[in-house]
């Protein structure tokens, strides 16, 4: 433990090393982000616990599978999303290949420090909401790794609870929290700051206050470090959905690697915690992941702490 008494992983988390997103068409997907984001075809029905899909990879190492799932909620106006790593060439190059879709793109704001120059926003094309990021020194074209994610929860200190003491992860940064966060937020709400979604909300009053029936407010945002990536956990502006949490397969996933000791004390962290979990669970020589726990947040977020092959 540190000095505050929270758990730390520390090294034991590596980083973010793959990522499991909703399609209607693998196939169809793979072809996608093979053409325009410059992955590496795998093959099909790898990973384990990721029912039918397409694995793709990236220049540093990670993977996306690309599952088959019939029904997938909407979260277009929240601020669910994958951030992909690039040279700068390499998200011009992605550019040009979105032109050529004709897929739009958007120039998003966020609020976080580190991403105030990563404009660079659009959908693939069963709506998943993808972010390139520039970071230097990457060769070649095309995505290299995953940088970050965005995931909502309903509520902000079960979020930090989870995130912060049963997986240990520190806080980055957040928002939403001071007066200035807000008085941002009035900007917005005249139209002229063109931010995120997810990142603003117009609050009901219960009755008129100053002719007003709405207040515009910052939404909540916590950044966690996760070794050499990043969770934004972002306050949910909407109620969606949850799977059961007991549900612990399937789409989307989001993938972090650990040592494989990372694991068991996981999972000992959930089972004090009463939160549910599977594993760790040992896979077979075909899969690119040697064991997986699996679980999920507060937020019915799915996560897979996996000790990568040979890691």
């Amino acid at each position: 433990m540190d000095a505050s008494g929270k758990t730390s992983t520390g090294p034991d988390i590596a980083g973010l090393c793959g990522l499991v997103i909703a399609v209607d068409d693998p196939g169809r997907a793979a072809d996608f982000y093979c053409r325009v984001l410059g992955c590496r075809p795998l093959g099909a029905d790898i990973l384990p616990n990721a029912g039918s899909h397409r694995l793709v990879g990236l220049a540093g190492g990670g993977i996306i599978a690309l599952a088959r799932s019939a029904a997938r909620e909407d979260v277009s106006d929240s601020g669910v999303h994958l951030a992909l790593s690039a040279s700068a060439a390499g998200r011009d190059g992605v550019a040009r290949a979105l032109a050529a879709e004709s897929i739009a793109l958007h120039r998003y704001r966020e609020d976080r420090a580190a991403e105030q120059d990563d404009r660079f926003y659009f959908s693939d094309p069963d709506g998943n909401r993808l972010q390139i990021v520039a970071r230097p020194g990457i060769p070649g074209p095309g995505v290299a790794s995953i940088d970050h994610v965005g995931v909502q929860v309903p509520d902000m200190m079960w979020g930090e609870e989870f995130y912060g003491k049963i997986l240990g992860l520190s806080v980055e940064s957040r928002f939403g929290l001071r007066t200035a966060d807000h008085a941002r937020a009035r900007i917005w709400a005249r139209g002229e700051d063109d931010m995120a979604p997810g990142t603003r909300r117009n609050d009901r009053l219960y009755m008129m206050m100053g002719g007003q029936k709405e207040v515009p407010r910052t939404n909540m945002q916590i950044y966690f470090r996760a070794g050499d990536g990043i969770i934004g956990v972002y306050l949910a502006t909407r109620h969606v959905q949850e799977p059961p949490e007991e549900d612990l397969s399937g789409a989307p996933r989001v993938l972090v690697a650990a040592k494989r000791a990372a694991l068991d004390g996981a999972a000992e962290r959930l089972a004090a915690a009463r939160r549910p979990f599977r594993g760790p669970v040992e896979h077979g020589a075909a899969s690119p992941v040697a064991a997986s726990l699996y679980f999920k947040d507060t937020g019915g977020n799915f996560i897979e702490l996996c000790a990568l092959r040979g890691g």
